[in-house]
């Protein structure tokens, strides 16, 4: 709402001049092109701000909110390697939302919620776990595979909407 009143403020301030110049009863020539060209010139304005902040901006806020929650998703991965080595299994976390750090050694960002549950792989025949991370204000969702590795789960997926309505509304 600022934005569109600092933006917008001369065609406000031209308008009120013509309003005023007709109850006034005023006889400008002019003062209705000037306030339609303001207008014009400001609405122009406004449409090329708005896309450089949605295009360049914004696009980059919302990949450095993901790459943390994909870092975030990292050092967990590797903390539970560490903890399988020692103790034989995987442990279970959260879901919980940052700033977050436990006793063995998992460290999650501010906003950034990480979900871990271990579980049996019948195929495989031996544990393993499941493991999910995003950012409150990021767009991806980010998953680790079975080996290890961290992608991103696409939107379309099945998976992907009803954990991350389980991520968000469990940490709110």
């Amino acid at each position: 709402m600022c934005f569109f009143i600092v933006i917008f403020s001369p065609t406000i301030y031209t308008g009120w001049i013509y309003l005023v110049s007709k109850r006034v009863k005023l006889k400008k020539k002019g003062l209705f092109r000037t306030a339609v060209m303001t207008f014009c010139i400001n609405s122009v304005l406004a449409y090329f701000l708005f896309h450089l902040a949605f295009d360049y901006f914004l696009v980059s806020k919302v990949a450095e909110k993901d790459a943390l929650a994909e870092k975030t998703l990292q050092s967990a991965v590797v903390t539970q390697k560490k903890y399988f080595d020692s103790h034989g299994r995987y442990y279970s976390v959260g879901p919980v939302r940052g700033p977050y750090r436990d006793d063995h050694g998992l460290t999650v960002h501010k906003d950034v919620i990480v979900l871990v549950e271990p579980h049996w792989d019948k195929k495989l025949k031996r544990e393993t776990f499941q493991a999910y991370a995003l950012h409150v204000w990021g767009q991806d969702l980010i998953a680790a595979t079975q080996e290890g590795k961290v992608v991103q789960v696409p939107e379309t997926s099945e998976v992907s909407p009803s954990v991350r309505s389980k991520l968000i509304n469990s940490t709110k």
